[in-house]
């Protein structure tokens, strides 16, 4: 027998008294939860001449960041995203705990900027982050993909949730502190501060992540639940005395070099009993020129192996230790 049924609708009282209520003072239950979900940011902000109601509304939800961006609705791409978080930054201010929010569906999203760095290289199929405080927000890691990289200097607070992140442009090579932020990378990042969780940083021609050395300021990445794999070099870079990266519950995996490469007196830690590093090409955990490693995991975890030539790899004054918290 099917069950039935039941449609409860909730009685809204109107002063009769208030001429145009309807127009002018719309039931913000009924905007809130039954229109505005509705509506995209642009599709509000195009409606704020309608009638004097729109305009007040509209104010209100923008300084209280209500409405996200989304791409596909709002703007056509992810790169057409950025100048509008350009414009509106300078209307209104973000901060950690409430960001800019950029919204992407399900599908591929194709990144079609470059980059040049100052000396003059030119990093394709990359878009360039140019302020703090903003957060993109995918669907996960199987229903929504970038098609490109990312470049972020000297900013804070930078996010990313539920995606995957593949830049493909060039081809892999030796890396130097004159091409280490060129094509194919992933997430390149110095000055800055990134947090990412369930994110995918995979087949890329050459790096998923790479953090290089800050010359002014802290740089640093929290990855939760993150995959590093399956690029033509290695899963992440990290280097700098100023650099660190804590990665939760993270893999890194059948990347063509190493899975994790620490130098130049940057730190790491692995928190995590989910955490793996394994058919790796070049050693799985790779510390070098003073670079350290911290494993927060038991010995006997089974942290890194099955990788070339080595799973573990200190040299030139890098250092793996295992700390039990």
């Amino acid at each position: 027998m099917a069950k039935k049924s039941r449609l409860v609708l909730k009685t809204i009282i109107y002063d009769e008294s208030v001429a145009n209520q309807w127009l002018d003072e719309p039931p913000l239950e009924v905007w809130d939860h039954h229109i505005i979900p509705f509506l995209s940011l642009k599709d509000l902000a195009l409606s704020r001449h309608v009638c004097t109601f729109f305009e007040a509304y509209w104010q209100d939800k923008f300084s209280n960041n209500v409405l996200p961006l989304r791409v596909g609705n709002d703007v056509a791409t992810i790169d057409r995203a950025m100048r509008v978080i350009e414009i509106l930054s300078s209307r209104r201010e973000y901060t950690k705990l409430n960001p800019f929010l950029v919204l992407l569906g399900k599908g591929v999203y194709q990144i079609t900027s470059s980059w040049t760095d100052p000396h003059g290289f030119v990093a394709e199929t990359t878009l360039v982050i140019t302020r703090s405080n903003v957060t993109f927000v995918g669907t996960g890691k199987d229903t929504t993909t970038i098609l490109g990289g990312f470049h972020i200097d000297n900013l804070e607070n930078i996010s990313f949730k539920n995606m995957t992140v593949t830049n493909t442009s060039g081809s892999p090579g030796t890396i130097s502190p004159r091409n280490i932020h060129l094509n194919g990378k992933g997430i390149t990042m110095s000055n800055a501060k990134v947090e990412l969780f369930d994110v995918a940083l995979k087949g890329s021609a050459s790096a998923g992540l790479i953090m290089l050395r800050s010359s002014s300021s802290a740089t640093s990445v929290v990855a939760t639940r993150c995959e590093f794999s399956n690029s033509r070099y290695c899963g992440a870079i990290v280097r700098g005395s100023l650099t660190s990266a804590k990665f939760k519950n993270c893999v890194f995996k059948d990347n063509v070099s190493s899975g994790i490469q620490v130098g130049n007196n940057a730190t790491i830690h692995l928190h995590g009993e989910a955490t793996a590093i394994h058919a790796n090409g070049n050693h799985g955990l790779n510390a070098f020129s003073s670079g350290k490693g911290f494993i927060h995991l038991p010995p006997h975890h089974n942290t890194c192996y099955n990788n070339e030539p080595a799973d573990r790899r200190a040299a030139f004054g890098g250092t793996i230790t295992n700390v039990e918290d």
